[in-house]
């Protein structure tokens, strides 16, 4: 195929990556290289069955493909990533078909974990520049009222046809553009982990997405470069199987909001533009290990508490009761205390002046990543997206429970420097 492709690293389970003008007139040539002898199963919903899915049925039938009957769900209300409509599409799946998914994150999502229940490979058509999901391994899906990522493989071929993509809504491409800024701040959450001897940076993975990202970000309306820098960032979560690469603090902030329903005037948050609010917030508490030398805040430690203190502390947070039952383990499971606790601050101690530099090498500035993000007309404050302050903080602190994978919330907590910190974030913001 004479097409062009975003190289696709070996080894991963999206094997085919077509992006440019014009890309979905190549689809049938795509499905029948990966997908020989399938028959195409299109699934969209109403609005982007009107932006591609008529498209695509045509451009199909020109070429003497055979589809199965389409499954269009309603365009409104918006649809939901629910892991019942995912059992729902297994269930109807056609035998001997390539399930095709038309749309963004929300249909990719389903169609990936619907692929995945029937171990069926799936080709995905994008129809917006919106998230880094569509080339990673696993769904974002609500299962019984809590919102998980569903084990499941990524799409074997990936079909991006730009001027789809460019008749998307202007939030979308804000919200993705937001998605992959937010890369850098992950990577200094890897470097806090690198430094403390606690998970080591794979280098394969980290060049992937950490040496190119500077490129991606520096023009918000490049869909192209975009949309590529999202791809790749899938790849990067793929190749570690873990989405260490690209979610770090921030994107834990957003998993509260969502489970805690977060609205704006009755509608829901973009992903992007909750993770862009965690990174502003997050870059704030890197920059208050950049700015302060340790020994000056030796005196504003506060002692660690004792187990059964922490686990009422825990159950504080938790007690709006929306947040499942793994955030209380897993909390506990990390906590340190004693003689240990006192073993990470003297080990965190020693490597200060090492995280400081490391730091400062990876990240934008606050100013920067501000101004970066109000350029692409993305929100820059929390009550943009509905937070009042309460609740920003709050899922702040209920944002350290909820993984185990070690951040700066668990460096400022485990340092007792977390209140200190929030008190220069709240000038800030």
């Amino acid at each position: 195929m004479t097409l062009q492709t975003i190289p696709v690293p070996a080894g991963l389970q999206t094997r085919y990556f077509i992006l440019e003008r014009g890309a979905l007139s190549s689809l049938p040539e795509l499905l029948n290289t990966a997908f020989p002898g399938k028959q195409p199963w299109l699934i969209a919903d109403k609005n982007t069955w009107a932006v591609a899915g008529e498209e695509t049925a045509k451009i199909l039938t020109a070429a003497g493909i055979t589809c199965h009957t389409p499954h269009i769900f309603p365009g409104t209300p918006r649809l939901h990533p629910n892991y019942g409509y995912s059992v729902q599409l297994a269930c109807k799946m056609p035998q001997n078909c390539v399930p095709v998914a038309i749309g963004s994150g929300v249909i990719n999502d389903l169609v990936k974990c619907a692929s995945g229940i029937k171990e069926v490979p799936y080709c995905c058509v994008p129809t917006a520049c919106s998230v880094d999901g569509y080339t990673s391994a696993g769904a974002a899906l609500s299962v019984d009222g809590f919102k998980k990522t569903v084990k499941c493989p990524a799409p074997f071929a990936v079909c991006a046809d730009v001027d789809i993509l460019a008749t998307a809504p202007p939030d979308m491409l804000a919200s993705g553009y937001a998605d992959l800024l937010t890369k850098i701040p992950a990577g200094a959450d890897w470097i806090i982990a690198d430094t403390l001897g606690i998970e080591p940076i794979r280098q394969d993975v980290w060049e992937l997405i950490q040496h190119p990202i500077r490129g991606w970000v520096a023009d918000h309306q490049d869909m192209l470069n975009i949309f590529h820098g999202l791809a790749a960032t899938g790849y990067s979560m793929q190749m570690y199987i873990d989405s260490r690469p690209a979610s770090g603090a921030e994107h834990m902030f957003s998993h509260i909001w969502e489970m805690e329903g977060l609205q704006k005037d009755g509608e829901e948050i973009s992903h992007g533009f909750k993770v862009g609010i965690g990174l502003i917030a997050t870059t704030i508490l890197m920059e208050y290990i950049i700015k302060h030398d340790i020994e000056d805040l030796k005196e504003k430690m506060v002692p660690g508490l004792p187990p059964e203190e922490r686990l009422e502390e825990v159950q504080t947070l938790l007690v709006r009761g929306c947040y499942g039952d793994g955030p209380q383990q897993t909390a506990m499971s990390k906590f340190l205390y004693g003689d240990a606790l006192a073993e990470r601050r003297a080990l965190i101690i020693s490597k200060w002046k090492t995280l400081q530099e490391r730091l400062a090498g990876q990240l934008y500035s606050f100013e920067t990543v501000r101004k970066m993000l109000k350029d692409a007309n993305c929100p820059t404050s929390p009550a943009e997206i509905g937070l009042d302050e309460a609740q920003f903080l709050h899922g702040i602190h209920t944002a350290q429970l909820i993984r185990n994978r070690y951040t700066i919330l668990d460096l400022l907590y485990e340092m007792g420097l977390m209140e200190d910190a929030l008190l220069e974030l709240r000038k800030m913001m």
